[in-house]
This record gives C-alpha cells, sequence and structure tokens, in this order.
C-alpha cells in the first residue's frame, strides 16, 4: 500500500522572523527618508522659484523619474493647501507632471479651471500631458474647442501632439494651413510628436485644395517622419500635383523616404514621363551620382560594429537627456534596423525640447534610421 509522505510542523526560528521584520521596517524607513528629502528638496526649489541653482532642479528631475509616485500623495496635499503662492504652485504642478501619476489628473483639471493666470494655467496643461492618460487628452480636447487665438490653439495642439492623442487629428487641419515657407516648424512639430498615428491622417491631405495643407503633409510625410507606407500615395500626387514648388518638395520626400528599388524606379520614370526639364535633369543628376554616392553608404556601413549593448547604453543616455547628452555616432555605428521603433520613440522624445536646435538633433536621428535601412533595401 503507498504511504503518505510524513510532513513535519516546522516553524521559522523566532530570531529569523525578528532579522526578518527589522529588515523589512529598516527598508520601508529609507524609502520614507528619501521620499521625505526629496518633497524637501522641491518645497526649496519652489521658494527659490528663479534663483534656484540649476544642479537642484537637474536632481528632482532624476529623482522622481526614478520614483516619481511615492512622492505624488505628498505634492497633492501641498497643492491642496490654502494660500499657497503661484510660484510654489507652478513647481508643485511640475513635479506632479513628472510623476506621471494618473490620480493627479482631477486636482489637476480642477486646479487648470480655476487658474488666475496664465503661467500657472500652462502649467497645469503641460503637466496634463505629461500624466498621458484618456482623461487627460480628453480635456485638453475639450480645451482646445474654448480657446481663440493662434498661439494659444498651437500650445493645446502641441501637447496633443506629444500625448499622440489621435481623436485631436481631424482638428489639426489649421496647423497644415500654416505658410509652409515661414512656419514650417509648427506642422512639424505637431505631427512629428504624434509621429506614426499621424500618416494616415497626413496621407489624406495629400489631395487636398489647400496648396499649404498640401505642402506641408507632403513634406512632414517623406522628410520628417520618413514614412514607408506614404511612398505610393506621394507619386500619385506627384503626377497630378501641378504646382512646381510642390511637385518639387514631394520628389524630395519620396528619395528621402523610398527603399532603393522605388527610388530608382521613380527617377526612371521622371526621367521618361517628367515634362518639367528641370526635375528631368535633377532625376538624370541623381541617376548618374547614385552609384557612387551607394558605394561609399555601403563601405560607411561595413565599418559599423552593431551592439545591442551599446545601443541600448548610449540609446538611454540620449533619451534621459531628451537628445542633449550622448553620441549619435555611436547610435549609428550600433544601431540595426530592428531598433527602428525606439530610433522613432527618440525622435519624438527630442522634440518635447521645444525648440529649433531640437530640429537638428532630430534629424541626426532620421540619418540614422534611413543608413539602417538602406543596406537591408539594397540587398
Amino acid at each position: 500500500m503507498r504511504k503518505t509522505p510524513k510532513t513535519t510542523n516546522a516553524t521559522i526560528p523566532r530570531v529569523f522572523v525578528i532579522a526578518l521584520l527589522a529588515l523589512f521596517a529598516s527598508d520601508l524607513a529609507g524609502h520614507a527618508a528619501k521620499t521625505n528629502d526629496l518633497l524637501s528638496d522641491i518645497e526649496r526649489l519652489s521658494t527659490l522659484g528663479e534663483k534656484a541653482p540649476a544642479p537642484l532642479s537637474e536632481s528632482i528631475f532624476e529623482r522622481i523619474r526614478q520614483n516619481g509616485t511615492n512622492i505624488s500623495a505628498g505634492l497633492l496635499e501641498k497643492l491642496g493647501e490654502q494660500g499657497t503662492n503661484e510660484q510654489k504652485l507652478v513647481v508643485f504642478v511640475w513635479a506632479l507632471g513628472l510623476c506621471k501619476d494618473p490620480r493627479a489628473v482631477p486636482p489637476l483639471i480642477k486646479l487648470a479651471d480655476g487658474a488666475k493666470s496664465e503661467v500657472l494655467k500652462e502649467n497645469c496643461l503641460r503637466s496634463l500631458a505629461e500624466i498621458d492618460c484618456d482623461k487627460s487628452g480628453q480635456y485638453l480636447l475639450a480645451a482646445l474647442d474654448k480657446t481663440e487665438g493662434k498661439e494659444k490653439r498651437f500650445n493645446l495642439f502641441n501637447l496633443l501632439g506629444q500625448m499622440q492623442y489621435a481623436a485631436v487629428l481631424p482638428k489639426t487641419l489649421e496647423v497644415l494651413e500654416c505658410d509652409p515657407k515661414e512656419e514650417y516648424w509648427r506642422p512639424v512639430v505637431v505631427f512629428c510628436k504624434m509621429g506614426d498615428k499621424a500618416v494616415p491622417f497626413l496621407v489624406e491631405q495629400l489631395n487636398h485644395t489647400n496648396r499649404n495643407v498640401r505642402a506641408n503633409a507632403s513634406g512632414i510625410l517623406g522628410q520628417w517622419l520618413m514614412a514607408p507606407e506614404a511612398i505610393q500615395p506621394l507619386r500619385d500626387r506627384f503626377w497630378k500635383e501641378e504646382d512646381t514648388e510642390i511637385r518639387g518638395l514631394i520628389y524630395c520626400s519620396i528619395t528621402a523616404t523610398s527603399s532603393e528599388r522605388a527610388f530608382t524606379n521613380f527617377l526612371n520614370e521622371v526621367v521618361t514621363k517628367d515634362k518639367d526639364k528641370k526635375m528631368v535633369d535633377a532625376a538624370k543628376d541623381a541617376l548618374e551620382s547614385y552609384p557612387k554616392d551607394k558605394a561609399k553608404f555601403i563601405s560607411q556601413k561595413k565599418k559599423n560594429e552593431p551592439s545591442a549593448e551599446k545601443f541600448r547604453r548610449e540609446y538611454a543616455d540620449l533619451y534621459k537627456s531628451f537628445g542633449k547628452e550622448g553620441s549619435y555616432e555611436v547610435l549609428d555605428i550600433s544601431s540595426t534596423l530592428a531598433d527602428e521603433p525606439s530610433l522613432k520613440k527618440l525622435r519624438e522624445r527630442i522634440l518635447q525640447r521645444d525648440s529649433d536646435e531640437a530640429f537638428y538633433d532630430y534629424e541626426k536621428v532620421n540619418k540614422t534610421i534611413w543608413l539602417n535601412r538602406f543596406p537591408a533595401d539594397s540587398k
């Protein structure tokens, strides 16, 4: 007969339990101390205002990034204190945005609705976008419907683009209507932060009756988003477009985005079919110089040494610093085609700097994406 295995009624030694509880309590105390220190530093920053040293805000930013939700409750208490001046409220709102805690959304909405100054309201809106949840998106979208004035509306389009809140896309037509020569940066910021989610909408606008809309959509799809799925719609529009400048823009967009085969096929098609001599000459020159350019690109890529470890390390520095710290050259050398989704996130992150010089770093990432695509396409 099969016997049931014997069991013992052994207990954990009391001394071990005591030691374990002491360790657990010590760990909790350590976390509490860090939280209190961080809250104290935020309070100090809010008191100093513009006089605060840069290292203090940088340290707070990094500590919140690592362990933000632990302090959101304390910040919400400070936010609700009576008599808190605007300077302090702005800092608390900024910190809450970095925490990315959805529990902060209702209090931030309430503060935004009751804000007596544009500075405080704008900071509330920005923190809501940072928290990035559907309730934030709904509120910002509703705020857009009630907002007048080009700059104020653009600020909301910018934040909704950063959130990649696709429900705003039908309303973004006014952004595409901007002069592509004088204000090209407006649609670039909004739609390039929106990323791939913007592509179908932009493709639809290639046939819009408004010249500015067509021009901006063409440039963003090809030269900024480098969307492969837009190549055929761009080619179709190229042969319908009557505006010479827009045709040139579409030409540049196609050549910047296409695979090797699509690129050369398009150029040959332009040479044989196009009636614009300048366009034909440009295509002939491109076809003539292409073999040398291709050899150069392949030679450059052969020198690269793909490394997942190096890529992760450099990517982490660049992403954390919004593209300000880290080597784009190392990113070129270490990355592969498989890293494209991460590189797209990095270029969106870079644009969150909301500055002209961020465009240059964005284009560096696009160069990396293009170089990774090129050898894969040319095999």
